[in-house]
């Protein structure tokens, strides 16, 4: 039964946007299922009206409640520009004081942003906060050349992040680096819970016969190996040298063949692609929602993460490296992204590269052929141990359990 330990958990993303639901609603839906569960959540979310919850959604939010989640609408406002950031800082602000004056004292935020907004909220209303998945994302925003160091926004993000993780009772990130920063940089008295971004281990897990039906409906051939990127082009992400990291690769193996599941209308990809001087036959475009996506991940031999490296990167904890590992892949990674780069090459999962320029990349085609050269069910079984060790459920979920208990037995 629900006890009287009441907990706010705040994001600034809509509720069933992939990153959350394959991540760190993991560790809800487990308390949500144990019968002697006494901690009561209250959800608050901003949601987007072009993202309409579907029937198989609405069933899911029925059977949380029933569980005892209370969730609280917000809605997101398009746009950069402090205004819009404004006014959805003012609706969470109204949600948490009336929340406050129910008896909630304590609350869990997602990523900087709103672990930043979740400051503003707690010291004003007096209340704890554990910040899970704090990385410096103002830092991103100068890295990618998506802000200037001297814009007001970069000020702005760069300073709330300061003082949110001093502030911050409990402070959970993915790697070593950021705990030492937080704890001999900055200093923080925050307890800190060393928590990678964990995967849903159980829906990656590797299964011939969807990836003989992907490959099949996909057109690949048995004798093709298939290198795979879920995700987006540019702002955080390489752009166009993706393309050519791809065409220099295929221009050593014609058996290589490039499967990308993207967000991105397939005539921008293409574009990209045909600047690369790729032939489209080459490569192939899809589309996936989250329910399906595993299904490419299975159909693939080599994965890529296409992250540039930069001082901040070393931060972050991308949810794809554990994705990958628990269905099997090896990954291409830059290097000093996160501590995916140090588990590629110590657990020999990976290569390494320094970024995607022609010499990195053929030097390591050796690498990435040595791989796909491998029993592909010993690469599978070995990829996955590490990746559940590393980013699994069930390796990481005691750790997280333990940041809440901290959060709100202090």
């Amino acid at each position: 039964m629900q006890g009287n330990k009441k907990v706010i958990i705040y994001l600034y993303n809509r509720f069933f946007d992939p990153l959350i639901q394959g991540n760190f609603w993991l560790y809800i839906d487990d308390y949500l299922k144990d019968p002697d569960n006494t901690i009561r959540f209250h959800l608050i979310t901003y949601e987007d009206d072009r993202f309409p919850l579907t029937s198989e959604q609405a069933t899911k939010v029925k059977q949380w409640q029933q569980q005892g989640l209370e969730w609280t609408r917000l809605q997101w406002h398009p746009g950069t520009n402090l205004t819009s950031k404004f006014v959805d800082v003012w609706s969470g602000l109204l949600a948490l004081t009336s929340l406050r004056k129910k008896g909630y004292r304590h609350v869990v935020s997602l990523a900087s942003v709103a672990g930043s907004y979740a400051y503003l909220f707690c010291r004003l209303l007096r209340m704890k906060l554990f910040m899970y998945q704090f990385e410096p994302h103002s830092e991103y925003a100068i890295d990618n050349s998506m802000w200037a160091r001297g814009s007001l926004q970069y000020k702005i993000a760069h300073f709330l992040e300061r003082r949110a993780a001093g502030f911050a009772t409990v402070i959970a990130s993915g790697t070593r680096f950021m705990q030492e920063r937080l704890e001999h940089e900055w200093k923080v008295d925050a307890q800190f819970f060393k928590i990678a971004t964990v995967a849903n281990d159980k829906k990656f897990t590797f299964d011939q016969t969807l990836r003989d039906e992907t490959r099949t409906r996909l057109g690949l051939r048995p004798e093709q190996w298939v290198l795979f990127y879920p995700g987006k082009f540019g702002s955080l992400y390489y752009y166009e040298e993706t393309a050519w990291m791809y065409r220099w690769l295929r221009e050593l193996e014609p058996r290589l063949h490039f499967l990308i599941v993207t967000p991105h209308e397939d005539e921008e990809v293409m574009v990209i692609f045909d600047k690369a001087g790729v032939e489209r036959e080459d490569y192939t475009i899809c589309h996936s929602d989250y329910i399906d996506i595993h299904s490419y991940y299975f159909a693939a031999d080599f994965a890529v993460i296409a992250v540039p490296s930069g001082p901040s990167k070393k931060f972050i904890s991308n949810i794809k490296v554990g994705e990958y590992l628990c269905a099997g892949l090896p990954f291409l990674i830059t290097r000093d992204v996160s501590e995916d780069y140090v588990y590629a090459e110590e657990k020999e999962v990976g290569v390494v590269v320094n970024d995607f320029k022609e010499q990195d990349i053929k030097a390591a085609w050796p690498q990435i052929k040595r791989y796909l050269e491998m029993n592909p069910e010993k690469r599978r079984l070995h990829c996955r141990k590490v990746g559940l060790d590393y980013r699994g459920f069930d390796s990481l979920n005691p750790v997280f359990k333990s940041a809440v208990e901290h959060l709100i037995g202090r």
